[in-house]
Formats: C-alpha cells, sequence, structure tokens
C-alpha cells in the first residue's frame, strides 16, 4: 500500500512539474508572440527596432502619428534607404506639407520609461525650411515631452522641452551636421539629469524636472524629409 501511494505522489508531482513547465513555455511564447507583432527585438531589458521586418509603405506596429503646432499629420512610412544597400529598412517622415511652427511625431504607445538610454541613427535627406530631427522621451501627449534634434541647414544641436505646446530650447551647440549621412543621437536621461551626444561625443547638458516619465518616439520640423534607424532603448549602463 506504502508503495503503490508513494508511486502516485511521484506521478503526481511528474505532472505537475511538466505542466508547469508547458506554462512557462507558452509564457515565454507568448512574449516572443508579442514582440514579434511589434516587430521589435530585444536583448535583456534592451529593446530595439531597426524597421527590417516592416511592411513597405506602412507605419510600424505599435507606434502612432502625431503633430504639434499647425497643421494635420505627417506621413510616416517603412520605406528603403536607395543609397544604403546594406541598411534593409528605415521608418521615414516624408511628407513636406507644412511649415512654421509644425512638429511631426511617431510614438512608441508600449513602452514607458523614466531614467533611460535612447538612441537613434537618423539622416537629414531634404527640405527648405527644415531637415534632421531627432528622438523625443518621456512623451506625455503631442504638446507635453523632451527633444534633442540635429539640423543639418542650422549646423547645430539643441536639446528643447515643449510645454503645453511651446517648445522651450534648454541648450545648444554649434556643430557640422551633414546632409544624406547618417548620424547618431543618443540621450542619457536620470531623474532631472539629461544628457545628450551627438556620434558618440557629448555636447548638451541640463537639469530640468518638467517630465519625470513618458514614451519615446521620433520628431522632425516642417518640411524635413528625414530617414531614421536602429531605433534603441535600455537602461542606463
Amino acid at each position: 500500500m506504502k508503495k503503490f501511494i508513494i508511486s502516485m505522489l511521484v506521478s503526481f508531482f511528474f505532472l505537475f512539474a511538466v505542466g508547469c513547465g508547458e506554462g512557462y513555455e507558452n509564457a515565454e511564447s507568448n512574449k516572443d508572440e508579442h514582440y514579434k507583432g511589434e516587430q521589435m527585438s530585444y536583448k535583456g531589458n534592451v529593446k530595439l527596432w531597426n524597421f527590417d521586418n516592416n511592411e513597405i509603405g506602412n507605419m510600424p506596429n505599435g507606434f502612432s502619428n502625431q503633430t504639434t503646432g499647425k497643421g494635420d499629420l505627417g506621413k510616416w512610412e517603412v520605406i528603403k534607404d536607395d543609397t544604403a544597400p546594406s541598411i534593409p529598412n528605415v521608418i521615414a517622415q516624408t511628407s513636406q506639407e507644412y511649415f512654421g511652427y509644425h512638429f511631426n511625431m511617431i510614438i512608441n504607445e508600449n513602452e514607458t520609461y523614466d531614467d533611460l538610454e535612447l538612441s537613434v541613427k537618423f539622416k537629414g535627406v531634404k527640405g527648405k525650411e527644415d531637415q534632421g530631427g531627432g528622438p523625443v522621451w518621456r512623451y506625455q501627449d503631442a504638446n507635453n515631452y523632451y527633444i534633442a534634434r540635429a539640423n543639418p541647414l542650422e549646423n547645430n544641436f539643441r536639446v528643447y522641452k515643449v510645454v503645453d505646446g511651446n517648445r522651450l530650447q534648454m541648450d545648444s551647440a554649434r556643430l557640422k551636421v551633414t546632409t544624406n549621412e547618417w548620424h547618431t543621437i543618443k540621450i542619457i536621461a536620470r531623474n532631472d539629469h539629461i544628457q545628450c551626444y551627438y556620434n558618440g561625443r557629448p555636447y548638451l547638458e541640463v537639469t530640468d524636472d518638467a517630465f519625470q516619465k513618458g514614451k519615446i518616439g521620433l520628431w522632425t520640423k516642417a518640411d524635413a524629409v528625414t530617414y531614421f534607424d536602429d531605433l534603441k532603448v535600455g537602461p542606463i549602463k
């Protein structure tokens, strides 16, 4: 009798362990499917959107189209960069319909961060009034967020906060920003301390506590046609 009871207990615990294992595998599988659906890769807590698996002509999954200022929404779409065959896809803002106080944004709706290290590659392609662009972080809504951008027409690199739709410059640096070449902007934001890097070098540093956490995204101004690639975010190293 004792042997029978022991045998039954062993069988029960074996089946329980297998069931738990299957549940874990299914949870991991579902998590992977979620990330595939958003077409994002990740390593640990670092997430990367390179847009290579997104459909040409469409916005990437998990992102929304937003605008600050005058005019309608811009046009964000995944395209091929014909000048760089080694880069499969990029995300681009291609509308040139608006001028003046008009900011185009594409915002990731599934991620919210406080402290972060955020980077993106960008290439200013064309625009008579404006070119270039950069990353958005701690985005609250279309009228409240931080932005750092580089502009080939002005040859400068600046960090702003947008509060109630008003863009306020916090720091600026003069530097050469070439058109039709890839550059990288990186942001390190810890509490109220913000550092902004251009092509690996620190240029801008400010202290501001307007926004403590929020979403991330990309930004252009007016008629700027700009390509972006390798949007990456994670904890501060």
